[in-house]
């Protein structure tokens, strides 16, 4: 085990000690879980691939997009991809 140690100021000690009291742990373990949080995050995202592609835009008109009438649009869902 490593210790890691920082230095802040008295009103964000303060506000820190009470939002681990009402998470119910101590600071060492909220400073943890923070560190480990954010690492876990740093490995997850490392290895995500952006792809880019230019699209043509749609041709408003209307209110609508051409070809496609809003009363067409059912049981429409957003999937994270």
């Amino acid at each position: 085990m490593k210790t890691i140690s920082a230095k802040i100021d008295q009103k964000t000690a303060e506000l820190f000690l009470k939002v681990c009291n009402n998470e119910g742990k101590c600071q060492s373990e909220m400073l943890r879980d923070l560190i480990e949080n954010v690492c876990d995050l740093e490995e997850n995202t490392a290895n995500l691939e952006i792809k880019v592609e230019e699209l043509d835009e749609p041709k408003m008109s209307e209110g609508k997009i051409i070809g496609i009438e809003p009363s067409e649009l059912t049981n429409v869902r957003i999937v994270d991809v």
